[in-house]
């Protein structure tokens, strides 16, 4: 069944509205299960009904209002942009399962996206073609490099200086040499200060800047990409949204996710867990997986306390900066001033036009991405701030486009207090120190999450480490 856009925002709202009334009917009789599962993000969603299978009793813990965590779709935007949780690639066969089993259906962009992958350079306020580009006095690039866009080249050069042979076991001790930064990495293939300044520091889609980012991290994503898109050519979306699979999959669970449920304490005993959140309630159970990222895991008092290297890593690792608005077009002014919609820029970061309509060729709207520093930037300034100066930078650039962008969506992923950045990151010398440790169990207390994948990446990810954290639960309840 296809649904617009209407009626996926319906039926979305009514899954949660009736999830809502019934976990508050269950609270006074349903406080003691076999598991208690904080976060009902991709991979809390799946332990909880993984292990539900299993036949253990299940209770999954939101501190927000909705189910997803890091996957959130501006529905009310035409076009139905991601703010997070973007594309399901052709071997994310965990989640393609998943899909499957929720009955939403996905659908491949390759064919729309192929068609408008070109984005317009705007380097100080002004755009730039191609061939502008190529004498420019901005370009710094070698002569036999002198035609490559600013964004094709660490991608080029981590592909083909990628040190990994193969992905498994990528972040073992054997690859701590490779566990160094970005930088250095690009200084080593002969990329010089300006290049890595304009080619990653401008709209770090990792860490704040080359100096941040470890370069094993980096190639373990290169790697990845590669093989995903080598295994089938397709990049997925859901129809109506990516947050629509979150949403199905909450409604398949025995107990109904519990929302506004701020966990606050976990402690644990050799005979069970206990759980208390802001409001004063308590759960108990047997064992308790969190689904959360280390930044909100900070905030949790744990006893008896992580030890060691594990402590380390939750409380420094990082996760990304990214601030993110959904623009409303009301006229094609690309038509105008003849240049792609998209733009690649050193001001407020990428701005990328929305194909989802009937027409492949019409605009559904815009979604502007400002990582690292430009995400600060734009937080700092509020978000009525953000969302004007955004506008404003725009209508700068594309003077055609002045009255037609109207803001309808945004959203801070460091400013969540529920993520407190998008995805995680390594800093350099901390792959093989960290992630060996993330995922291990401490005791009755469970740990999953993307960030303690260890052989897939976003979404995938995700899942890979709900199936694994409900795995040692299962055997350890046995």
């Amino acid at each position: 069944m296809t649904l617009s856009r209407r009626e996926f925002l319906l039926h979305s709202s009514v899954l949660t509205g009736a999830t809502l009334l019934a976990g508050r009917r269950a609270w006074a009789v349903e406080d003691t299960a076999d598991v208690i599962v904080v976060g009902a993000g991709l991979s809390g969603l799946q332990a909880a009904w993984t292990l539900e299978q299993k036949g253990f009793k299940v209770l999954v813990l939101e501190g927000r209002d909705r189910v997803g965590g890091r996957v959130f779709t501006f529905g009310n935007v035409h076009g139905v942009p991601e703010a997070g949780g973007n594309i399901i690639y052709g071997d994310y066969r965990r989640l393609m399962a998943v899909a499957t089993r929720v009955a939403v259906p996905l659908e491949d962009q390759v064919p729309r996206l192929s068609k408008h992958s070109k984005f317009t350079l705007v380097l100080d306020g002004k755009p730039m073609s191609r061939s502008e580009w190529v004498d420019s006095p901005r370009n710094p690039f070698p002569p036999a490099l002198r035609e490559m866009m600013p964004w094709q080249y660490v991608p080029l050069v981590t592909s083909q200086e990628n040190p990994l042979t193969s992905t498994d076991g990528w972040y073992e001790a054997k690859n701590a040499p490779f566990d160094v930064s970005m930088r250095d990495f690009l200084r080593k293939q002969g990329a010089t200060d300006p290049m890595i300044e304009l080619a990653y520091d401008t709209i770090p889609t990792y860490g704040v800047n080359a100096k941040d980012i470890s370069a094993l991290m980096m190639a373990y994503v290169s790697a990845f990409t590669a093989a995903q898109k080598s295994a089938k050519p397709v990049m997925l979306q859901a129809r109506g949204g990516n947050q629509n699979i979150p949403v199905a999959m909450a409604a398949q669970l025995r107990q109904p996710v519990r929302f506004n449920q701020t966990v606050k304490a976990i402690e644990t005993t050799d005979a069970g867990v206990s759980v208390r959140t802001a409001d004063g309630a308590r759960y108990t159970a047997r064992a308790v997986v969190c689904a959360v990222p280390f930044t909100t895991l900070r905030r949790i008092n744990l006893r008896p306390d992580l030890e060691g290297v594990q402590e380390r890593a939750v409380k420094s690792l990082p996760y990304q900066p990214i601030h993110q608005v959904a623009l409303q077009v009301s006229r094609p002014f690309w038509e105008d001033d003849d240049l792609e919609p998209s733009m690649w820029t050193d001001s407020i970061g990428r701005v990328s036009a929305i194909y989802h309509e009937a027409k492949d060729d019409q605009v559904s709207s815009f979604l502007v991405s400002a990582f690292g520093p430009g995400a600060r930037h734009l937080d700092r300034l509020g978000k009525e701030g953000a969302a004007r100066y955004v506008v404003a930078q725009i209508e700068q650039m594309r003077p055609a486009a002045k009255g037609a962008l109207q803001v309808i969506g945004q959203h801070s992923w460091e400013q969540d207090p529920f993520a407190g950045g998008a995805w995680a990151y390594f800093n350099p010398g901390t792959v093989t120190k960290f992630l060996p440790a993330m995922f291990q169990p401490r005791g009755r207390l469970h740990f999953c999450g993307e960030h303690t994948s260890v052989s897939a990446r976003g979404m995938e990810g995700a899942i890979e480490s709900g199936e694994r954290a409900a795995g040692a639960v299962a055997q350890q309840l046995v």
